[in-house]
């Protein structure tokens, strides 16, 4: 499955707007990993997040959308990664 390339600005907004909400949970992740500082973090909270993102990213494909793709397969990677080092 291929993604269709798209060159509107939304489509360009869009694709970096799923960068940065991608990479949203990782100064959690390094707060978590690197500190050892757990204070805060739900993993209640971060199994729903997982979930979620696992959902969206079988939509993006389906949908062929890949800003949402990338999004989604980053928050499932940090979130499976918050899940690890709490439990």
């Amino acid at each position: 499955m291929q993604f269709e390339p798209h060159f509107h600005w939304i489509d360009k907004l869009a694709f970096f707007n799923g960068l940065v909400s991608g990479i949203a949970l990782y100064p959690q992740v390094y707060q978590a990993v690197v500190t050892s500082n757990f204070e805060g973090v739900s993993g209640l909270t971060y199994g729903i997040v997982l979930l979620n993102s696992v959902v969206w990213l079988a939509y993006s494909v389906h949908r062929r959308l890949l800003s949402l793709a990338i999004a989604s397969a980053l928050n499932i990677i940090a979130a499976f990664t918050l899940l690890i080092v709490i439990y």
